[in-house]
């Protein structure tokens, strides 16, 4: 990700991304690609929302369109909408998306790629605790099906309910 330089009234001022000739890196959705080309990118890219995600952040926006293409490979832009992974009940749907938009980005140059699953495979290993940047991806996830539990779901909002009543007398008697 590029370097911050300043922040002021919402604005964030960070380094220049340049290509190999020290222009102004181009957007993916500006460059053609190799087959071969195009795997190594989603590669990385793959790696780095893996890291992000390790991170507690998914991006919630990641395309073509918020990824630059420096001299030395892919620079993630355009952060303002990321959210955190565990405090965000539409993380994993955001995440799925994310990395659906790079296999389908990356899936014209390199057909093949169309038919992974990273982002299913990659939620379900960060659910588990089970995702870390060196974990080895297979781009191949079974979604599970079979009968909700619906007395754990019930439980888990009966939970949410109590914390709430309890944080809402705290505040009362902080009053």
């Amino acid at each position: 990700m590029p370097k911050p330089h300043n922040f002021c009234d919402g604005v964030l001022l960070m380094e220049l991304v340049t290509d190999a000739n020290g222009d102004a890196a181009p957007r993916l959705n500006d460059v053609e690609f190799t087959p071969a080309e195009a795997r190594l990118h989603h590669a990385t890219l793959i790696a780095e929302v893996v890291r992000m995600l390790r991170a507690g952040v998914v991006h919630g926006d990641l395309s073509e369109f918020n990824i630059l293409l420096a001299a030395d490979g892919p620079v993630i832009i355009d952060l303002p909408q990321a959210v955190d992974a565990a405090g965000n009940n539409h993380a994993g749907r955001m995440l799925l998306r994310d990395v659906g938009n790079l296999r389908e980005f990356f899936g014209r140059f390199a057909p093949e790629l169309l038919r992974t699953d990273y982002g299913g495979e990659m939620w379900d290993l960060y659910q588990r605790g089970a995702l870390y940047p060196d974990t080895p991806l297979t781009g191949v996830f079974r979604r599970r099906h079979g009968p909700v539990d619906l007395g754990g779901v019930l439980r888990e909002i009966g939970d949410a309910s109590a914390e709430e009543a309890a944080r809402l007398v705290r505040m009362q008697v902080r009053r």
